[in-house]
């Protein structure tokens, strides 16, 4: 007769080489490390199974449901997130700092621009991030339903910010004043009566602006506007 060891490790505790202890922290990794490569559509139970080497129901000893993996996933996204802009004394800097924050946090991690879009209950560290700035709102003298909308619509601008920043040319100087001169003669050429302002505009449209100056006018163009409601007092509750 066979006994078995009682020291037997369950099944999915190492890949098929014996050499990783499969655990949350690696099944998060691992889904966060092709979410940002591949896209989110690439995350599925049989892949991460297939590159940890174990049976797809050992990814579920350690992950609920698809929805657990996309929490856990954004937690460990915002893990990263730099808090020290509060030590700022001004308010608006201290939003700055917190919006610049979460811009090197999506460009660190790409999947997080669906992470944090989605409808789910708020994190730890989601949390923490929502009160702090919630608590800087608040004490700049908005009331509480206003401190909540500016924070949601600074949110959703910076990711918006982010995103669209991704569109303009990357790569070598070449690349952009290549780029950058094809705008110019598409743009240049249009009929200047028809568009005349559209002709007008054709230098500053080839400029090929980055992504660090498009998000700091775009960061700067939203804080203008909640200093201006902060100083008006005229913000009217929807």
């Amino acid at each position: 007769m066979v006994h078995k060891s009682n020291d037997q490790k369950p099944a999915g505790t190492h890949n098929r080489k014996g050499s990783v202890r499969l655990s949350r922290e690696a099944v998060v990794g691992l889904a966060l490390n092709i979410a940002d490569s591949e896209g989110i559509g690439a995350v599925s139970f049989r892949r991460l199974a297939h590159e940890l080497g174990v049976t797809p129901m050992a990814i579920y000893r350690h992950v609920r449901n698809k929805d657990d993996l996309l929490d856990a996933m954004t937690e460990h996204v915002l893990a990263s997130f730099d808090t020290s802009a509060v030590k700022e004394t001004n308010w608006l800097e201290q939003i700055r700092g917190l919006l610049y924050a979460l811009r090197r946090v999506l460009l660190a991690h790409p999947s997080g621009t669906y992470l944090l879009s989605r409808r789910s209950l708020p994190s730890t560290n989601r949390l923490k991030i929502f009160e702090m700035s919630l608590g800087i709102l608040r004490n700049a003298g908005f009331a509480p339903r206003e401190a909540h909308f500016i924070f949601e619509h600074l949110l959703n601008q910076a990711v918006a910010l982010v995103v669209a920043g991704a569109g303009y040319v990357q790569g070598s100087e070449e690349e952009r004043r290549a780029w950058g001169s094809k705008l110019l003669e598409f743009y240049g050429e249009l009929p200047r009566q028809q568009y005349p302002w559209l002709v007008e505009a054709a230098p500053h449209i080839a400029a090929c602006v980055d992504t660090e100056r498009h998000f700091q006018f775009g960061t700067d163009l939203l804080l203008a506007g909640v200093e201006a409601m902060a100083s008006s007092k005229r913000f009217k509750n929807p």
